[in-house]
């Protein structure tokens, strides 16, 4: 039997922030360097993203001078670690308390729990908190898929699968958790500029399981692109986490993406898939993906709303697509794409099942 899952829940820290508030804190950041000015307004206004949400009140308290954004942006690791493990476990038990709520089972059948972050770490982490706060069973066995980007939701799905189709009476609760703004740089960097624009913070959970449920996994893909290994990286520095991010990975994406899609779609019909959750990584991103897979513009609805609505949030963005998209059960067959540190590619085929 296939493994099968049931609907996403998500969740969101509390400080919400206009995407053009963001552009005010920013130009706050570098004062009177008009050629950085101009260039922020012009990656903002092409951003197509409307608000993000953040776990740093910083973002959301707009200094006219700049000062307190500039002193958040060196703040060291161990400083933004500290506000991880203060934020992060109540992101995670507030999402999988709402995927829980959506299933027939109870917190005390969850035999596995999949924990996937890249933006903190800290042992215990928080998973430990989930255990405590959701009523887990000690015994339960865990596993964190740690510092694998955007992508590493796909990785968390085939564990999960791994463990149901070896155990049959498995029940994997998978949470990913990322607080992406707690890496804010203010060096004026053009990485960095883009990287400011794009992202933010949020959870989300599923369920899964070696039993009847209204979704069941097909298959997965997975190609690294050896030839792209620079265009997107995440290292750990003195002052937070890193991100490098090539200009050139949608032209990448678009030279990988059709063959790979080619094999991820090799057990259905791709005129059979009727929906597409595709990581929004940002709108160049979702732009190349339509025009190399020959999309109508409704296919991917659901990614750009999301990143209108919340930005790039790393790992639980994609299951934040899929959530809207389970909301409209008329679609049987599904495909999802995420993209990671490499350039790496991860594909997934799920279906509407009978339960």
């Amino acid at each position: 039997m296939r493994t099968g899952f049931w609907s996403v829940g998500t969740a969101l820290p509390r400080y919400r922030i206009e995407q053009e508030g963001v552009l005010d804190f920013m130009r706050g950041c570098y004062g009177d360097e008009p050629v950085l000015l101009r260039r922020l307004g012009y990656i903002y206004r092409r951003s197509q993203i409307e608000a993000r949400y953040t776990c740093c009140p910083e973002f959301a308290q707009v200094d006219s001078c700049g000062a307190g954004s500039m002193r958040f942006g060196q703040r060291s690791t161990a400083e933004r670690m500290a506000l991880y493990e203060e934020v992060a476990w109540g992101l995670a038990c507030d999402a999988a308390d709402r995927a829980l709520a959506q299933v027939p089972l109870a917190a005390a059948d969850i035999t596995h729990l999949i924990f996937v972050t890249c933006t903190g770490f800290a042992a215990p982490g928080p998973e430990w908190a989930l255990i405590e706060r959701l009523g887990l069973r000690r015994d339960i066995r865990r596993l964190q898929v740690g510092f694998m980007g955007c992508q590493a939701a796909l990785h968390g799905l085939q564990a999960a699968d791994a463990v149901c189709r070896a155990d049959p009476g498995a029940v994997v609760l998978l949470v990913c958790t990322e607080l992406c703004t707690l890496h804010f740089n203010s060096a004026p960097t053009e990485e960095n500029l883009v990287v400011n624009s794009l992202f933010g913070d949020g959870a989300a959970a599923m369920v899964l399981a070696g039993r009847e449920a209204p979704y069941r996994l097909v298959g997965f893909a997975s190609r690294l692109v050896l030839e792209e290994r620079h265009a997107i990286s995440w290292r750990i520095g003195d002052s937070g986490f890193h991100m490098g991010l090539d200009l050139a990975v949608p032209a990448a994406l678009r030279r990988a993406l059709p063959a790979f899609v080619d094999h991820l779609l090799c057990a259905v019909e791709r005129r059979e898939v009727g929906a597409w959750a595709v990581h929004p990584g940002g709108r160049a991103i979702l732009d190349v993906i339509e025009r190399c897979l020959g999309l109508d513009a409704a296919a991917l609805e659901a990614s750009r709303a999301i990143l209108r609505d919340y930005g790039n949030m790393s790992s639980p963005s994609v299951l934040f697509v899929l959530a809207r998209l389970l909301a409209d059960d008329r679609r049987a067959i599904g495909a999802m794409l995420s993209f990671g540190p490499g350039l790496s590619l991860e594909g997934l085929v799920w279906e509407r099942g009978s339960a």
